[in-house]
């Protein structure tokens, strides 16, 4: 049998994106997926800042897995992200390791020193993970680095009292401070601090054992990242609070929507709170009104998925109390090349 690995083009998708597919399908079947739109914009329209790949395997024609690789070209150019998919029914015959090797020698001619990825794992507080992803990264060298929680809010089940009571008891201590929200790109107004904030993410969210360089994020990177979800048919729903003294925007939650789905999935991205303005709750209230403003834009969101370090205890503790619930863990590991 002859294993061809190629850089997939536009038109491979008709047979890689079955693949992607049915692997989530059986391998999480409450994870979040790419739409086809989004999946071709890998080839159309790589995101900004990175050399993004996709190859293709075919095992005598057959579409059997895919390799993604994603090499930041601005910070951490020593790393590549790497993902390796296998169909489900031609799993546990050595290809997942053929591909592997494919993406380090690809990793080396990007003059890559470092590898990450992520599997599912086993993580206290969550249902059971399947063993065999995380087998297969020991195996393949890679050391944890950071556990995770996706924890998942079934919307039709919000408790909207409860998130009338912690917006109550959050602006008892958040006096001084205004709600602002917007769609897409932030006002010009707001796009600097927009960018302050994004840039604390590495040293502000715990990152356990990864080595990561944290980004240099400036308006026009903001507005890049934005311009690349609307190309994709997503749509990012902003809230803030801006300290009334100051005029500066302090807090900043996102949620991300995505119309080209119809199983009514949306992911919640980032939240960051400045430091100087932390103990005002101001987490909560972003999180409380942005998660209704999104139901606004999209009443069709049924499920929205976010991502903590399994440390990030003050995180947790507000996504708890809106209804987000465990769903499953994660890993994500690294090893040197």
């Amino acid at each position: 049998m002859s294993l061809d690995i190629a850089l997939a083009t536009l038109a491979d998708h008709d047979d890689a994106y079955p693949v992607y597919r049915a692997a989530i399908t059986v391998d999480n079947p409450l994870g979040p997926v790419f739409s086809r739109r989004a999946f071709d914009c890998f080839v159309t329209d790589p995101f900004p800042g990175q050399i993004g790949e996709r190859y293709l395997a075919r095992l005598d024609g057959t579409a059997v897995g895919l390799v993604r690789i994603e090499a930041p070209v601005l910070e951490n150019t020593d790393m590549a992200n790497v993902d390796v998919i296998v169909a489900p029914e031609f799993r546990r015959r050595g290809l997942g390791r053929q591909l592997f090797a494919y993406a380090v020698r690809r990793a080396q001619e990007l003059g890559r020193t470092k590898l990450h990825c992520a599997t599912m794992y086993d993580v206290e507080g969550c249902p059971p993970a399947p063993a065999a992803p995380a087998a297969f990264a020991r195996s393949l060298g890679f050391e944890p680095a950071l556990p995770e929680i996706a924890r998942q809010l079934a919307v039709a089940e919000v408790d909207e009292a409860a998130l009338d009571r912690m917006l109550a008891e959050a602006w008892a201590k958040a006096e001084g401070y205004r709600v602002v929200q917007w769609l897409g790109v932030p006002p010009d107004d707001l796009i600097d601090d927009v960018a302050y904030l994004d840039g604390r993410l590495f040293s502000d969210a715990p990152t356990g054992d990864l080595e990561l360089e944290p980004e240099k994020v400036t308006a026009d990177r903001v507005r890049e990242r934005e311009a690349s979800l609307t190309v994709r048919g997503r749509q990012t729903v902003h809230t803030g609070l801006v300290h009334e003294a100051s005029g500066k925007l302090v807090a900043w939650t996102t949620i991300c929507l995505d119309p080209e789905l119809t199983n009514g999935q949306a992911l919640q991205f980032i939240t960051l709170v400045d430091p100087d303005h932390r103990g005002h709750r101001l987490g909560t209230i972003a999180k409380v009104e942005n998660l209704r403003r999104a139901r606004q834009e999209d009443p069709a969101i049924a499920r929205i998925t976010t991502w903590n370090a399994a440390s990030n205890g003050y995180m947790i503790s507000i996504n708890e109390a809106m209804g987000f619930r465990p769903a499953w863990g994660g890993m994500e590991w690294q090893r040197a090349l």
